[in-house]
């Protein structure tokens, strides 16, 4: 049987974009993490939005619920870690699960600084070690892995959450719950939020899309045949560096280093000749189909199958195929 630690631990749930009454993927990956590594009870922190009933599906015995109007979007790292602060004072935690997200990691950063502890962020594996918590994350493009543990205080971590899983628990319990008492800083309260975008774009959602549709260079600007694939399949589109670059798609699609890491159960790469940038995002993958005109692109040592040949001939024949599948 696998160690635990003894105390509590405290999961950030925030909501799916689309039902703001559910939990994200995202969430219910981290709350089912936070039950394996845990002898004790799992509390979320959570916007008021989502029920309980939601909560008692994946096992968590209490949450901390906030007034998104009262304290100002999440999404801003000081909000978010003066929101885990004030719910860590609610209990005695062992460790504090966030999702690695441009905002998960900077409430995590800021979070830790309040509590005098350590911050892990890009998290891709979590296990209990001699009563520790180690965390474990790819460095080098992907070809090291490498562990550590934070020496004091409460570990607060920022997973990647794309090669984790939601298990529901098997008996559903009540949930207790309760209204943070939420303390802000001055300095949180001096924040103001002048916009959000929000893209609307068929990249949304790329770390929990069940299938991603990937180009690169070879689309040479035109993402029609990924969009379409993508449509098809139920899936989002990603994209590498370059094509980012180019300007061709929004950066919020880029995959790989310095992008996002993706997990899905099928992952498409069209004109990508696959250089380690990309490919460390894309290792969480289950299938990986490549299609490409070049032979010798290092994509296809790492695909489940591959297509040589021009995409734009090679897609639009699959379409051709899949659409009588799905009507």
């Amino acid at each position: 049987m696998s160690e635990k630690i003894e105390k509590d631990v405290l999961v950030f749930a925030h909501p799916d974009a689309a039902r703001p009454q559910h939990l994200s993927v995202a969430a219910a990956r981290l709350i089912t993490l936070a039950r394996e590594i845990t002898g004790g009870r799992v509390v979320a922190l959570a916007p008021s939005s989502i029920t309980p009933q939601h909560f008692s599906q994946v096992g968590v015995a209490a949450v901390r619920y906030f007034d998104p109007e009262e304290t100002g979007t999440w999404q801003v790292g000081a909000v978010l870690a003066d929101l885990v602060v004030s719910a860590v004072r609610t209990g005695d935690f062992g460790a504090v699960l966030l999702p690695s997200t441009s905002w998960g990691r900077d409430g995590a950063a800021q979070g830790a600084i309040l509590l005098d502890s350590g911050a892990s962020t890009d998290v891709t594996s979590l296990k209990v070690v001699d009563g520790k918590l180690v965390a474990g994350k790819s460095v080098l493009d992907g070809t090291w892995e490498t562990s550590y543990y934070i020496r004091r205080g409460i570990p607060v971590v920022a997973m990647r959450t794309t090669a984790l899983s939601a298990v529901p628990v098997a008996e559903f319990s009540e949930v207790e719950t309760e209204d943070l008492q939420v303390q802000l800083r001055e300095s949180t309260k001096r924040i103001q939020v002048v916009s959000q975008e929000d893209t609307g774009s068929s990249h949304a959602g790329l770390t929990e899309a069940p299938v991603v549709v990937c180009a690169g260079r070879g689309v040479n600007g035109d993402f029609g045949p990924a969009e379409q694939l993508a449509e098809v399949l139920g899936g989002s589109v990603g994209a590498t560096r370059v094509a980012c670059e180019q300007g061709w798609i929004d950066r919020a699609a880029q995959i790989g280093q310095s992008g996002i890491s993706i997990a899905p159960n099928l992952y498409i790469g069209m004109g990508i000749s696959g250089d380690h940038h990309h490919v460390c995002g894309i290792r969480g993958a289950k299938k990986i189909v490549a299609i490409c005109d070049d032979p010798e692109a290092r994509i296809f040592e790492m695909a489940d199958f591959g297509v040589v040949g021009d995409l734009f001939t090679v897609v639009p024949d699959a379409l051709s195929r899949i659409k009588p599948l799905d009507a």
